[in-house]
């Protein structure tokens, strides 16, 4: 079923009963246009927050208008804890297609990080391109939560402004070595969906650009988060933040069923 964007005229209150809200030019023209959809029709929403409705067609126009018939919580989307991606912004398709499989995957927020071996600040006008791709995915995967993009960030910064545990980065497997360099033993994902979680906290998971983590950035790491095993070998960014989304992702799935 096509779900339509509808965000709420105040960020997080979804429009009650009998509300009636104009869609945007972009989602009237694939609406109208498109769809062929008429006065009467019955259309599908969600606000980005967390919520679906259900609205009828008033006006077949330009600025299409909808009154709503029902409005309904999403409740595994809105359950904690939610599940943040926090990655090292790399060139091109590739960070698209990633932003497309973070949201696929149940991202609820994702952290570009500005890093030492990473690409140089990406500007505004490329950020309102990934902003487009994040709206797409969530229409296309079913889901009623837009995800948060956050500003780019270094690595330092966002780290300094964030607070709890739940912090997870990813490295390769290695014979000689089970203990990261805080001696802390580096989790296996069996390990990891075995262990003990606070649903109320924010489950995270960090990945680092194309050319990898200085020592500085692998030092505030090892202090902050916990390093899993993703396997023999060196992973791309983007197989690196699919590989632990899917990890997370399942964790999450059993702490709020």
């Amino acid at each position: 079923m096509r779900h339509y964007y509808l965000p709420p005229p105040t960020a997080g209150t979804p429009l009650s009963i009998g509300d009636e809200a104009v869609l945007s030019s972009e989602e009237s023209r694939h609406l109208v246009k498109v769809m062929r959809a008429r006065v009467g029709d019955t259309v599908s929403l969600i606000d980005g927050c967390g919520h679906r409705l259900q609205a009828d067609l008033v006006e077949a126009a330009a600025a299409a208008r909808i009154r709503i018939l029902a409005c309904e919580d999403d409740p595994r989307e809105l359950a904690h804890p939610r599940l943040c991606l926090a990655v090292g912004v790399v060139k091109g398709r590739r960070f698209e297609w990633l932003l497309e499989k973070a949201v696929e995957l149940g991202a609820h927020t994702i952290q570009p990080l500005l890093t030492t071996h990473g690409e140089i600040d990406p500007r505004a006008g490329k950020q309102g391109r990934w902003r487009t791709i994040l709206l797409g995915a969530t229409k296309q995967s079913g889901r009623s939560l837009l995800p948060e993009l956050a500003p780019p960030r270094s690595l330092d910064d966002w780290l300094a402004g964030r607070s709890g545990s739940g912090l997870h980065y990813g490295v390769a497997r290695s014979r000689e070595r089970s203990w990261d360099g805080a001696g802390r033993s580096i989790l296996t994902p069996e390990r990891l969906l075995a262990s003990r979680w606070d649903p109320r906290g924010e489950l995270t998971w960090v990945v680092g650009p194309e050319g990898g983590w200085d020592e500085g950035e692998l030092k505030a790491l090892a202090a902050s988060g916990t390093p899993v095993r993703l396997g023999p070998h060196r992973l791309r960014t983007e197989t690196a933040a699919c590989a632990g989304l899917v990890l997370l992702t399942s964790l999450r799935e059993m702490l709020i069923d």
